[in-house]
């Protein structure tokens, strides 16, 4: 079978939520079908990595972006009824690219994740789309809307109008289409009734996010993710603001890593607090995970499944997460992980860290539980076998036509 398959991001190196599904999902489902790659490089020194990703794929054409650049290009669509999100991801380049392969290769059928890039997969229709929407973006958008004010408040919600209509019709027109949780599907399913919505969930590398030899014991926490995300800068701002000063009253030497890419000004801004470390890049995350006697993920906002939340289980570090953060994995609160609301100011999390701090023994047990609980049920092989089944009904259906 021969796949074409069009990715927002280039899918190395596996270091974020999307790049890391894409990477598992895509190097795998190489080995059993003639796979050809076009991506995004964002940011344009992704470039760098074409030789290692042609080591996988039958073919790589990478197209550099700049999302600042186009960002400032997009403004003026917001006079029409377009998604923002298109007009950021749009490029003439790629498209020219896309449609040349589609006549040289002929491909089987195409692979297009996330809803930016539907439009480049669309002008094939005699092509069969499996659409990996990973999360719907639509409600991502209403969500922030919520949480913003104005004048933020009526672009988040212009953009969740015009995404979800788009989806829609992105939905309806797919073979199938698939994202990465059953709320999300449920989600899905109302925005474009009738449409063949599936879910094909995240899953997590069980041999690279090992746990350590032994626990650490002294009292500190992780928070990792891209640190340039809202999401992600939300939520470090909140563990810092809210729930690191509850903490250090009953732990004074308490201390908190925030680890990831790209931090914003206001995430370096939380190294000048007292217990506070921001590190910044970094080339191997599992050091500052297993470093820590517990992993935070205090996400406001959250859609579909957070890997974060699975590789930290994985690495045999006690999480306590949101509700949002939870939401979608299969894990039972207070035995594989500690869900917590926000509360007044932090308090509720602050209490379940202090819990496991606390009761170290609990902390390990919770820990050992979540190891096995993703070695059951989260392998990133089962996953691709199920994509892999998808595109091959998804072929078969055009040549019964």
């Amino acid at each position: 079978m021969r796949v074409l398959a069009l990715t927002h991001r280039t899918p190395f190196p596996p270091d974020k939520g999307d790049k890391i599904r894409t990477h598992h999902l895509l190097t795998r489902l190489a080995k059993r079908c003639e796979l050809h790659l076009m991506a995004f490089a964002e940011p344009p020194s992704d470039l760098a990595h074409a030789a290692r990703l042609r080591r996988h794929f039958a073919s790589v054409t990478l197209e550099p972006i700049d999302l600042r650049w186009q960002k400032v290009k997009a403004l003026p669509w917001m006079l029409g009824w377009r998604p923002m999100t298109l007009s950021v991801f749009g490029s003439a380049r790629l498209q020219t690219a896309v449609d040349r392969a589609v006549r040289e290769l002929n491909p089987d059928a195409i692979l297009a994740e996330s809803s930016s890039m539907a439009p480049y997969a669309l002008r094939h229709p005699e092509v069969p789309l499996v659409m990996d929407f990973v999360d719907v973006d639509s409600a991502k958008w209403r969500a922030y809307a919520e949480e913003a004010s104005f004048p933020m408040r009526s672009v988040y919600r212009r953009e969740a109008a015009t995404l979800e209509q788009y989806e829609r019709e992105v939905a309806r027109r797919a073979v199938i289409s698939t994202v990465t949780a059953d709320r999300e599907k449920v989600l899905l399913s109302a925005i474009a009734p009738g449409c063949d919505a599936r879910t094909l969930a995240n899953g997590v590398d069980t041999d690279y996010f090992s746990p350590a030899a032994a626990p650490a014991e002294d009292a500190s926490a992780v928070f990792f993710g891209a640190m340039d995300y809202h999401a992600n800068v939300e939520a470090a701002v909140f563990l810092v603001r809210e729930v690191l000063p509850r903490v250090r009253a009953r732990y004074p030497g308490f201390r908190v890593v925030i680890a990831g890419s790209r931090p914003t000004a206001e995430v370096r801004a939380l190294a000048a607090v007292d217990g506070v470390t921001v590190t910044g890049y970094v080339d191997d995350i599992r050091g500052h995970v297993r470093g820590c006697a517990v992993c935070i993920i205090p996400l406001r906002v959250a859609r579909g499944v957070q890997n974060k939340v699975l590789e930290a289980m994985a690495m045999g570090v006690p999480v306590v997460c949101s509700p949002a953060a939870a939401e979608g994995i299969e894990a039972e609160p207070g035995t594989h992980l500690v869900v917590a609301p926000f509360g007044e100011h932090g308090a509720p999390m602050a209490d379940a860290v202090l819990a496991l701090l606390h009761d170290r023994a609990r902390g390990h047990a919770i820990a050992a539980a979540a190891r096995q609980r993703v070695e059951a049920r989260y392998g990133w092989e089962p996953r691709s076998d199920e994509l892999h089944g998808m595109l091959t009904e998804a072929s078969e259906r055009r040549a019964r036509r």
